[in-house]
């Protein structure tokens, strides 16, 4: 297996590759819980309203993030390298194979007591392609990202909220200092917003799995 991309930069600084990998974390975290908790006799009667929220979550964030990619990351790479064509075609391709699962997935996560067992083989058939599909993306993209290393503020209040609560996500896990770098990168507008995002997401993130806060990884492979 190949050493994973570290989140920063090699000055150490943060860039959009960063805030693109802490999704990729994110996405690697969240299926490894879906996988450990449903992948037992019986999920607790309890536990499957917070899973169906968080399947809820956790679908609307991968399908937001594949829609910025099509309209904005994988173009604005285009114009950059050419040369990437054949690598975005594959990538767009498993966006549209990723959609359909993610609909039954919706159906499985609707009453988990009769369809645990359908819902454990979607989460699985969804992280065999969405493995190499990130994988892909670290290899052949990220290196075109590192540059980049301001985001652009929010239009609105609205759209802040919305950037706040995902970046909030996609931070949990991640080591400290990349954080710290990343933080520094933000505009203000996010920055004001991010405190009470990731207290809400904490507590959220509690609710599902049972603990508050665990991991510190500097790469996009979650460490716990």
């Amino acid at each position: 297996m190949s050493t994973p991309p570290t989140l920063l930069n090699d000055d150490g600084t943060a860039s959009i590759a960063t805030a693109l990998m802490m999704s990729h974390h994110g996405f690697r975290r969240d299926l490894r819980r879906f996988l450990a908790t449903l992948d037992q006799p019986a999920v607790p009667a309890a536990q499957t309203d917070a899973l169906r929220e968080a399947w809820q979550s956790f679908r609307t964030t991968l399908h937001h993030h594949h829609e910025a990619e099509d309209r904005g990351v994988f173009p604005s790479l285009l114009g950059q390298e050419r040369g990437l064509a054949q690598v975005v075609d594959g990538l767009t391709a498993d966006h549209r194979r990723i959609d359909p699962l993610l609909e039954r997935g919706d159906r499985a996560f609707s009453d988990l007591l009769t369809s645990q067992a359908d819902a454990l083989a979607i989460v699985r058939e969804l992280n065999s392609l969405l493995e190499p599909h990130l994988a892909t993306e670290e290899a052949e993209l990220i290196p075109f990202l590192r540059a980049a290393k301001t985001f652009p503020p929010p239009a609105s209040d609205a759209e802040a909220e919305f950037y706040a609560q995902g970046f909030a996500w996609a931070m949990h896990g991640v080591a400290s200092d990349v954080l710290d770098q990343m933080y520094a990168m933000l505009p203000a507008i996010l920055l004001e917003k991010l405190p009470a995002a990731r207290s809400a997401f904490e507590d959220r993130y509690e609710r599902v799995w049972g603990e508050r806060s665990k991991g510190a990884t500097r790469t996009p492979i979650p460490d716990a």
